[in-house]
């Protein structure tokens, strides 16, 4: 058996942490958690065949051994190649497997309602997987109107392990949105019955109930359409419970892998929900514990992108530090930012991280940035020169005169063809570091190179992986049972109170009358 310890070098005295290159020294690179750069986050940008996996993912996941890390896995390698070997550093080793379902931890987005304004965002972003956030036209904001009627429908009126995506599927086969002769339908009827003051009722009378009766079967189809998807039985299993809690992440050691497929985008919208719901609840978790995570976390976001538009990424990013949050936003080419959050946005987001790496195979946009951020140097130009004399009375013979100049001028200290063609410099094995401002020219580390065969000698299969729930799931599920009895108190307390009102209304006008 293999010592483990042994086989995990100390590169410093802050051997745990981001490992960003080697320089030609030999020296490793690496980002501490103490670091006195301004954030700990990562900006990097590496076209196919650049090393990305092998020589920043693989790496930095085994070689962080104190923080938590989440991880995005477009092939399940890298959860085949660390997994246990994240086990056998004393890490709870978690898989989110948006790739086959049939495999994955359970995540329940309805779980992490804790206030109405909650609802809303779940619909809008459900909605917007499968219809253009662009153009939020009438059909974009009846679906989203209704949806969010219905979410909240769902978790004020049902018990907490009913609360999912698949009991909202149900309740609308149950009920026929369609009008009945007396311009009423099933649909509405189970929202009257609901108590006055509920926000579910509120949020349907403002919006689908005051439908015409001709658009509500439209309506109908376009959101069924939208939801198509988690009619699967498998996303239906996948959503029915929580098996984890995000704010584990900031309690314990976890290694959780999130597997997103490169070309299914089916749970795109899902997969965008996961970690907008992760970055709120982890701000809500440090926030009990003076704005900071008790154990910190490494987020290794390879294939950025894909996760669908995070509106409040920017923000996220800017205050994560504080939270001893560190994210590495990984990405093959910057137009891909550009393109999803616009150029103003994919700036900012880029200026909030104090780390910037080229591993090269980058397009001409991404070169001339990193060029334009590298900037200029001086360069010495040697000249020289050669003058001949025409012939005199007195010398019959022509003469010639040499000269040396030397001159300085600026250029680039690495042009857009250059940084174009690193994958060229010493066999691909070149990376451009930017820290904080300062540019260096470091050596990739391969995680073969730092661990030997370490890697494959603990190599799993994705196949054999089976979820177990932690306790701290467990418990937050007793306390949603708890809390839903309390809310139906509350709630049936608001109603008697309204009737005993309205009583008291009617009593006042029938005196009045007499």
């Amino acid at each position: 058996m293999l010592n483990l310890a042994e086989k995990i070098p100390s590169f410093t005295n802050y051997s745990d942490g981001l490992l960003l290159g080697k320089m030609p020294s030999g020296k490793y690179v690496i980002q501490h958690e103490k670091s006195k750069i301004s954030n700990r986050n990562v900006f990097v940008v590496g076209g196919p065949g650049s090393f990305k996996t092998q020589s920043y993912i693989l790496t930095n996941v085994v070689n962080n051994r104190k923080s938590s890390i989440v991880t995005t896995d477009p092939k399940g390698e890298v959860y085949e190649l660390t997994s246990e070997i994240k086990r056998k550093q004393g890490y709870k080793v978690i898989m989110m497997n948006f790739k086959d379902l049939a495999i994955s931890s359970c995540y329940n987005p309805l779980a992490y309602i804790r206030k109405p304004t909650d609802t809303n965002m779940i619909a809008n972003v459900i909605v917007s997987a499968k219809n253009d956030p662009k153009k939020k036209d009438f059909w974009f904001n009846v679906q989203q109107s209704l949806l969010n009627s219905l979410i909240q429908y769902v978790y004020y009126e049902f018990e907490p392990s009913a609360r999912t995506i698949e009991s909202i599927l149900d309740f609308l086969e149950a009920y026929d949105p369609r009008h009945n002769e007396e311009g009423v339908s099933e649909l509405d009827q189970q929202f009257e019955q609901l108590p006055e003051g509920h926000p579910a009722k509120r949020s349907y009378r403002l919006g689908f109930q005051k439908a015409e009766s001709e658009v509500r079967s439209n309506i109908l189809i376009s959101l069924l359409t939208t939801l198509t998807d988690y009619l699967d039985a498998d996303v239906a299993r996948m959503t029915s419970r929580n098996d984890f809690l995000f704010e584990e992440l900031g309690k314990e050691k976890i290694a959780l892998y999130v597997l997103i497929s490169p070309l299914d985008r089916t749970w795109d919208g899902l997969v965008n929900l996961f970690f907008q719901q992760m970055f709120n609840e982890l701000f809500r978790f440090g926030d009990l514990h003076h704005a900071k995570l008790p154990n910190p976390l490494v987020m290794l976001l390879d294939e950025f992108v894909n996760f669908g538009y995070f509106p409040t990424y920017e923000n996220f990013l800017a205050t994560c530090r504080g939270y001893r949050i560190s994210v590495s936003t990984i990405l093959q080419s910057i137009p891909q930012l550009v393109k999803l959050y616009g150029k103003e946005t994919a700036e900012a987001i880029i200026g909030n991280h104090a780390i910037r790496i080229c591993l090269g195979g980058v397009e001409k946009e991404t070169a001339r940035y990193f060029s334009e951020l590298l900037g200029k140097t001086t360069v010495k130009i040697h000249t020289q020169g050669t003058s001949r004399n025409l012939p005199t009375a007195s010398a019959q013979h022509r003469s010639s005169t040499r000269s040396e100049n030397f001159n300085f001028a600026g250029r680039d200290l690495m042009t857009e063809g250059e940084i174009i063609n690193l994958q060229n410099l010493d066999g691909g094995r070149r990376s451009i570091v930017v820290i904080q401002g300062k540019p260096f020219l470091m050596f990739k580390v391969p995680q073969f190179e730092v661990y030997g065969d370490l890697l494959s000698v603990y190599r799993v299969s994705q196949q054999d992986y089976r979820p177990i729930q932690t306790p701290g799931a467990k418990a937050y599920q007793k306390h949603l049972d708890r809390q839903y009895m309390k809310a139906r108190e509350a709630l049936m307390k608001q109603s008697h109170q309204v009737e005993a009102t309205i009583d008291e209304l009617e009593k006042e006008l029938r005196k009045e009358g007499e």
